[in-house]
């Protein structure tokens, strides 16, 4: 009787390790698939001519990194292994162009997934010019996002208030130079906060008003690495330039190892393997 009373114990406890442990891995696979809606490794040209640079996307349903003035960098490297994901990484893409308005002055032309409301945008860079667009998401007028001037890193974004297409900005976040600089910009519509960080730590946040949506228009081509490069031979680069529809916190960027989804997976796999022993 004791040892069926014990066989009974031992088989609760494994049914509810094993659905511990599953609910540890479903939530670490949720993580793992957050809404990102685009990303360009810069680790591929799928462009066999030598007129320019065609990086794909890594979604299926993305378009690509396009620019007649590109090209791979193996020299210049923020890292030879991306962060949380692990791949190697022996690409960055700079311009083979110099002088009057080249750069890298790259492009990824609007497809449907782009149309969020909430984002959270990041890269990597590096550059020493005193005039240059990291990033830009605008048309020009009362809608998208932009990141300029690398001497001081303003950045600008449109979110509707009350139908009122309305532009918030913050300044100085950073001096950009020659050394690799991991580079995000969040926006959260629900508590209309964005916030933006270098190298993972917060630099500034701007609480605007609730509720209100990132007005991107339809269509709109995104932009990166304008103006980056012209100067001479690298002194503008660009890595690892990633979108997501999401707010994601500081432990999701591709900026250090995620050791809290790690630790869950393994706790969970531990107490599964270690509720079988008899």
């Amino acid at each position: 009787m004791d040892q069926a009373r014990t066989s009974g114990t031992r088989m609760r406890s494994w049914r509810r390790a094993s659905a511990l442990a599953a609910l540890l891995v479903f939530a670490v696979a949720g993580s793992a698939a957050a809404a990102t809606v685009g990303y360009w490794r810069m680790e591929v040209d799928d462009d066999l001519s030598a007129a320019g640079l065609s990086v794909p996307n890594e979604l299926a349903f993305g378009t690509a990194f396009v620019s007649s003035e590109a090209q791979l960098d193996g020299v210049n490297l923020p890292s030879t292994t991306v962060p949380i994901t692990f791949e190697s990484n022996l690409f960055s893409v700079s311009s083979f162009n110099q002088g009057g308005a080249a750069g890298i002055n790259g492009s990824a032309a609007w497809y449907p997934e782009l149309a969020v409301t909430s984002v959270t945008i990041e890269y990597w860079a590096r550059t020493v010019e005193s005039i240059a667009t990291p990033f830009s998401w605008t048309t020009g007028g009362l809608d998208g996002i932009a990141i300029t001037d690398p001497n001081s890193l303003d950045v600008t974004w449109h979110v509707d208030v009350g139908g009122t297409p309305t532009a918030f900005s913050m300044t100085n976040l950073s001096n950009m130079d020659s050394i690799w600089h991991h580079y995000a910009f969040s926006y959260d519509e629900v508590a209309g906060v964005a916030s933006f960080y270098v190298d993972g730590v917060l630099v500034q946040s701007f609480d605007g008003p609730d509720g209100a949506p990132l007005v991107v228009l339809a269509g709109t081509a995104l932009e990166a690495g304008v103006l980056m490069d012209y100067a001479s031979a690298g002194q503008g680069t660009l890595d690892e330039l990633k979108i997501d529809g999401s707010v994601l916190g500081t432990d999701e960027l591709l900026l250090a190892p995620e050791p809290g989804s790690a630790a869950l997976l393994g706790l969970g796999l531990l107490l599964a393997t270690r509720m079988r022993r008899p």
